[in-house]
């Protein structure tokens, strides 16, 4: 009896031991954390306009040494910023014909590439090039060329190139309009989220009975197949000049056309007219054409077309009918939107309000919240612009359907301002690009091509959790996402939870999304993170904390207790048996 119940006391004191040991390896947790967190919320800045601001224009052609002329932009889903243009600096060997030149932003690295030539195979005037990013990062120039490239001719062809991102090199130029015997013009390129390349143009080839007028022609290189469809005829129902065509494809894959045209179509008119057809993906046919401008009377021309995530259509032109005050001797910007929910176009909105000379060549963009923003050039005087031409902006807000004040983007410009682009970045800020004969930041005297930004403060980081913690290294490995629009990270380090940092000093500032802290000792730490750009701090990140203690305090913790442990099992056994004896 008495052998069993030493085995019975071993027993209990081995699971204790096991229970000790088992709590004691799991007590991760620092009470001292568990309050409440802040929420990893959105930056509510970054949708409000009054914390809005313009960063200092910069010069991208700083490579070029001669004129640089018509810029095209866009950006990716990795907040790279992509801007092709034309260009007759004799740059690389390029010679001193106009030739196509591209350059980036890098997010990675912050700072701009060193100018690339893309026009490398032609020998004769390279233009217009239009751009396009797709969801893998690959870049797809679409431009016009005199060159007599393999036999297409010295007529203007457009030709096609794109830069991989998996080789890191650029394909070998391609003629697009294989199918053209006479003058082709005015590319525009877009890329749908299956990789498909849409590419849409004027030219003046009688194909298939389309006539010797300018008419609007569209390819597509089918990314399943990799080869290019044959060319098609877009401009079916038009018997005049169809030109200064504008392409978008939306989150269906519909593609979406705008152009000017001189056709008298639908009781249009003998003036021109912006005339809009979609290829409906679903049913993989071409609507009828449809005439844009049915409020003006007078002529409507270069039109600029974007989607939204829900589907409307936005179109921009200039026209010259006074209407809604507009005035009958000068251009003005006119803006329609096609409502996806009721089928219908809306009626004709007369956007440069404020100007009082000619606007023309609007560029239109929408964002992830459906903010319609449009950039123009304008003749006007207006906010101390001066009489020479400038660049102007104005958005539509769609939560209170107000368009907000007109605004002046070439503020440094002190001479001509021409040709404005505008594209929106995955943060939602307003990129612009123009050409522009500015001596300005040591340009020089010729033209060139400049950037600027309209933007919010960035989003708030976020705190990967810190493991393992508890640790017994004294350095932390910190990673946070990279933040959309964010030039700067600045991370904070305290003893107790963080709730604000006005008081604190910041540990590190970096450009990067990740930073080893060196612990100085023992401790619980807490940390945050607050990202910056041109237009301000973002809210803190979520706070995370890490204990640090050295191995050998955890074992006198953990030995201590064992035999603390033991004492009090074997001390409340052996009272047990005592009293058994005595009953």
């Amino acid at each position: 009896m008495k052998k069993r119940n030493n085995i019975q006391i071993m027993i209990l004191c081995a699971l204790f031991l096991m229970l000790l040991i088992n709590a004691s390896s799991l007590n991760l947790v620092n009470t001292k954390a568990l309050v409440k967190k802040i929420d990893n919320q959105l930056n509510v800045n970054s949708f409000n306009r009054y914390y809005w601001k313009w960063n200092t224009t910069e010069v991208i052609s700083t490579e070029s040494g001669d004129d640089s002329y018509l810029p095209s932009i866009a950006t990716d889903t990795f907040s790279n910023i992509h801007v092709a243009w034309q260009d007759t600096t004799n740059y690389l060997g390029s010679g001193s014909d106009a030739d196509v030149f591209y350059k980036r932003w890098d997010a990675s690295t912050f700072s701009w590439t060193i100018t690339e030539v893309v026009s490398t195979e032609s020998t004769d005037n390279s233009y217009w090039p239009s751009l396009a990013v797709d969801d893998f990062g690959n870049i797809h120039v679409a431009w016009m060329d005199d060159t007599d490239y393999t036999g297409c001719g010295t007529e203007s062809d457009i030709f096609y190139k794109c830069w991989n991102t998996s080789s890191s090199s650029w394909t070998i130029t391609e003629v697009v309009s294989t199918e053209s015997t006479a003058e082709s013009f005015y590319p525009s390129l877009a890329v749908d989220s299956s990789g498909n390349i849409h590419i849409v143009w004027s030219d003046l080839t009688n194909y298939i009975g389309s006539g010797s007028d300018f008419d609007i022609f569209y390819k597509c290189w089918n990314a399943s197949s990799s080869v290019w469809t044959t060319t098609e005829v877009v401009s079916t129902e038009s018997t005049g000049d169809s030109e200064f065509v504008s392409l978008a494809v939306d989150s269906f894959n519909n593609v979406h056309i705008t152009w000017n045209d001189r056709t008298n179509y639908a009781g249009s008119g003998s003036d021109t007219d912006i005339f809009y057809k979609r290829w409906d993906a679903s049913s993989s046919t071409w609507t009828t054409t449809e005439v844009v401008s049915t409020e003006s009377t007078l002529s409507s021309a270069v039109p600029s077309l974007a989607v939204d995530f829900v589907g409307n259509v936005h179109i921009a032109w200039y026209d010259s009918t006074d209407y809604d005050g507009a005035g009958e001797f000068d251009f003005d910007i006119f803006y329609k939107r096609w409502d996806t929910f009721t089928s219908l176009w809306t009626k004709t909105e007369f956007i440069s309000t404020e100007s009082t000379s000619d606007s023309d060549s609007p560029s239109i963009a929408v964002d992830s919240v459906g903010t319609v923003h449009i950039a123009w050039l304008d003749y006007s005087d207006y906010a101390g612009s001066g009489l020479i031409e400038d660049i102007f902006y104005k958005c539509w807000i769609p939560s209170s359907n107000f368009w907000i004040k007109t605004e002046v983007v070439s503020i440094e410009s002190t001479s001509f301002s021409f040709n404005p682009c505008i594209t929106v970045d995955c943060a939602d800020n307003v990129h612009f690009t123009w050409e522009d004969s500015t001596n300005y930041a040591g340009a020089g005297g010729d033209w060139d091509i400049f950037h600027k930004i309209f933007g919010s403060p960035p989003e708030s980081p976020e705190l990967a959790f810190l493991v393992p913690n508890p640790t017994d290294i004294n350095s932390v490995f910190l990673d946070w996402k990279n933040v959309p629009g964010a030039t700067k990270y600045y991370v904070y380090r305290s003893n107790s939870f963080i709730w604000f940092v006005e008081e604190l000093t910041p540990i590190a500032n970096i450009h990067s999304s990740e930073f080893v802290n060196i612990l100085p000792s023992e401790g619980f730490y807490y940390y945050v993170v607050v990202a910056e750009n041109f237009a301000g701090n973002s809210s803190i990140s979520n706070c995370q904390y890490i204990e640090y203690k050295l191995p050998h305090v955890q074992e006198f913790i953990i030995i201590s207790s064992l035999i603390f442990g033991t004492f009090i099992l074997v001390f409340v056994v052996t009272r047990s048996r005592k009293k058994l004896k005595l009953n």
